[in-house]
């Protein structure tokens, strides 16, 4: 088990790529804090993956609110002592035109997608500069590297992701922590089926795969990478 004593936090981890990853990384050993907004699965799928053999503890939080993801990884540091992995997962998405979409949309994209990803890096930071070690992994998406109609709130939120990807892997390249992205195409997530009203092939566990082995201590991909995953990968 690579990830022995390890701790990670999956925000949006009760189902699709986020739980598909936190399965992945409890096989290894690693203990996993399962993150969700609601009180709804995350009792479920923490003991889906007590199951697998690893310690998990589940904790509501919403990820726009930064007083709430504070409490998070307070009470991460309280039962584990260390984080060692963050997965910024969580996500949600509007498909209008722009034209069409209202302030409150645009909010709700951005304050989630982006805000939600830095209030959680932010929190972790500290810890990770201390423990001169951690792996941060921040879900972009397809739509990260090229704009598509009827996405442009989430995409401009996925371009950004990847752009605060590339910046803080430079300001952390002396500290042991690594940073990465990856953009994935469309996923059958329920998410993406409600949206778009179609099952692609690419499954979460395929990106929960991809995801794996940046999360682990001898990773040799390049800090601030992006990886990009558009076909089924085995």
């Amino acid at each position: 088990m690579r990830l022995k004593n390890h701790v990670a936090i999956v925000t949006g981890s009760t189902m699709g790529i986020g739980l598909a990853t936190a399965k992945e990384l409890a096989k290894e050993g690693c203990n996993i804090v399962v993150n969700s907004r609601t009180k709804k699965n995350i009792e479920k799928a923490s003991n889906e993956i007590q199951k697998l053999g690893a310690e998990s503890i589940g904790i509501e939080a919403d990820v726009s609110n930064s007083i709430e993801v504070r409490n998070l990884v307070k009470e991460t540091m309280k039962k584990f002592g260390r984080i060692d992995i963050l997965i910024n997962n969580a996500g949600v998405i509007v498909y209008k035109d722009f034209k069409d979409t209202t302030k409150k949309e645009d909010d709700y994209v951005v304050d989630i997608n982006l805000k939600g990803t830095l209030h959680c890096t932010k929190e972790v930071l500290p810890i990770m500069i201390k423990q001169k070690y951690g792996r941060i992994i921040n879900i972009s998406s397809g739509a990260g590297k090229t704009g598509i109609p009827g996405m442009s709130v989430y995409s401009a939120t996925k371009f950004a992701i990847v752009g605060f990807t590339e910046s803080i892997a430079d300001e952390l390249k002396k500290t042991g922590i690594k940073v990465y992205a990856i953009c994935p195409g469309g996923v059958d997530t329920r998410m993406y089926t409600s949206t778009f009203g179609e099952k692609p092939s690419l499954k979460p566990l395929d990106i929960a795969k991809k995801i794996l082995p940046l999360c682990m201590p001898d990773v040799k991909t390049k800090s601030g990478s992006s990886i990009e995953v558009y076909h089924k990968w085995v």
